[in-house]
């Protein structure tokens, strides 16, 4: 835990970096304003999708496994985290993130038949808890009226439960946007990729404890977003985005810049 705070503490500024000449090569945004460079933020985040299963194991003689197409895979997730972000060059930005997140995953096995019993497998909830970290870095364009940006992202998760689990999340999120005064709004949309593993015991009616492993992945790797931000002045903002389509979300975040 304590790198993960000393990468956060690297991008928290001091006086003397508040100071400093960031971002570099201011002259390469004109005339145009630019934003304090350095900003430290709180995101709070939800998400609701469904998974698709690429790999299935379960060591118990006589269960015949369906297609794991076949087989439905529901996941939330709730997720809170601290941003510290730093300008380096006028359209170049570079954060590091560190927060926590709680998953809820369902597996619904409900297809799968025991050979020679009058049973069929439930569905397997999969709830967990955990540190989440990472960083990324958003290249930005655009006038007085108007911006583009791309921005992307990659965390690791360290999932604890009552099973042995993780994930890895890579994430494009391309954005455009119209700038009013104080207020900014934008479309786009966001690419995620999740790989996420789960090993352990589950226990089934009349059989008991059975070992597992599964491997889990984003069903839909696109959805739409739209989002508005408004500065309360240079210093701090605040912004909301929804995500729509096949995999919905919600993201709230502060940010206060120096």
């Amino acid at each position: 835990m304590l790198r993960y705070l000393l990468v956060l503490a690297l991008l928290t500024p001091t006086t003397a970096l508040a100071d400093s000449k960031l971002p570099f090569k201011k002259e390469l945004a004109g005339d145009h304003q630019l934003p304090l460079p350095w900003g430290i933020g709180l995101d709070f985040y939800t998400m609701d999708q469904d998974y698709s299963i690429t790999d299935l194991q379960f060591q118990l003689p006589g269960v015949s496994l369906p297609d794991p197409s076949q087989i439905a895979v529901t996941n939330e997730i709730q997720h809170f985290d601290l941003k510290g972000d730093v300008w380096l060059l006028p359209f170049l930005n570079v954060f590091a993130v560190l927060g926590h997140v709680r998953s809820d995953t369902v597996v619904d096995l409900s297809n799968t038949a025991v050979i020679g019993l009058p049973i069929t497998l439930p569905k397997l909830p999969i709830s967990t808890n955990g540190t989440v970290y990472g960083g990324g870095a958003t290249v930005a364009f655009g006038g007085d009226k108007w911006f583009g940006a791309v921005t992307g992202t990659w965390t690791h998760t360290d999932l604890g439960g009552d099973f042995d689990s993780s994930a890895d999340t890579l994430t494009a999120q391309p954005r455009i946007g119209l700038i009013r005064g104080q207020w900014v709004g934008w479309v786009g949309g966001m690419y995620l990729d999740v790989e996420e593993k789960h090993s352990g015991n589950i226990s089934l009616p009349y059989i008991g404890s059975v070992p597992f492993a599964v491997v889990l992945d984003t069903r839909e790797k696109w959805n739409t977003v739209a989002g508005f931000r408004h500065f309360f002045g240079e210093h701090a903002s605040l912004s909301l985005e929804i995500g729509f389509g096949n995999r919905t979300h919600t993201l709230f975040n502060f940010n206060y810049r120096f």
